[in-house]
């Protein structure tokens, strides 16, 4: 695709500027990151967000660098610039909280994987962790990367109609970004026996993009001894704004009030 076919400006599809920014609520001592999907926004984590700030956790929605702007700046960043935003916020609820948790969908779960291996959570929740391509094409992303920069995306696998038309992502891969996120998830393959915090994996079963195969991988390779899967039989690869993400939420804040300090 042509570069000048492509404006430099504003281009998030289902939501306006100030819909996808990053988002905060000063609660309790348990804080959670929230992290959103690639070419996503933090909206997408805003309803588990609320959820979560209702029941007394602290809670932070982060926005990745080249994330809810344009196609373009997406371009230009490495999945380690995205691991540096959900870093950044970790470390400020570090200041004022006695744990903190990271909470991730998709790249938001492998971000969150990634900080549990570093050991730089107190426990994470990784919800559809895109930890293997839906596209076999991403091996060879970053040899396609200088003949074709982007490429169209199709709508988000959402079976919830009204949350499909209102879901804030872009409508076009950055070629390169693409090429980043097959790096990361050979990354966290490599590194998810350095993992031994709580851990609690949610999946759907009608999920295109991430596979139970996810489950099967993860599960048996990390060291944790405390861990917990759900299955979701409802909704696609969304889960935070799908048909059962009431009951991904409830899961969740079990999971975080059951590791809730004495």
């Amino acid at each position: 695709m042509a570069d000048r076919s492509i404006k430099a400006e504003y281009a998030v599809r289902g939501a306006t500027v100030d819909q996808v920014q990053s988002f905060a609520f000063d609660r309790g001592p348990i804080g959670c990151v929230l992290l959103h999907g690639f070419t996503a926004a933090p909206k997408e984590m805003r309803p588990l967000g609320e959820y979560l700030a209702a029941r007394n956790f602290t809670v932070r929605g982060v926005r990745y660098a080249g994330h809810g702007t344009c196609p373009q700046d997406l371009a230009h960043t490495t999945w380690r610039d995205w691991a540096a935003s959900a870093e950044e916020a970790v470390t400020e609820l570090r200041s004022g909280c006695t744990q903190v948790w990271s909470i991730g969908l998709s790249l938001g779960g492998l971000i969150s994987l990634q900080l549990a291996g570093q050991q730089r959570v107190d426990g994470v929740c990784a919800i559809a962790p895109a930890i293997f391509p839906p596209d076999r094409r991403m091996a060879i992303a970053r040899f396609l990367a200088p003949f074709m920069r982007y490429t169209r995306k199709g709508l988000a696998d959402l079976h919830d109609p009204v949350a499909l038309a209102e879901h804030a992502d872009y409508e076009l891969f950055p070629t390169r970004a693409v090429a980043q996120l097959h790096s990361l998830m050979l990354h966290t393959r490599r590194r998810l026996k350095q993992i031994d915090v709580p851990l609690l994996l949610i999946l759907a079963r009608h999920d295109q993009v991430v596979s139970l195969d996810a489950l099967d991988f993860i599960w048996p390779r990390v060291r944790s001894t405390d861990k917990e899967y759900l299955i979701l039989e409802r909704g696609g690869h969304i889960v935070t704004e799908d048909y059962d993400k009431a009951t991904a939420f409830e899961a969740v804040a079990r999971f975080l009030q059951k590791h809730r300090p004495a």
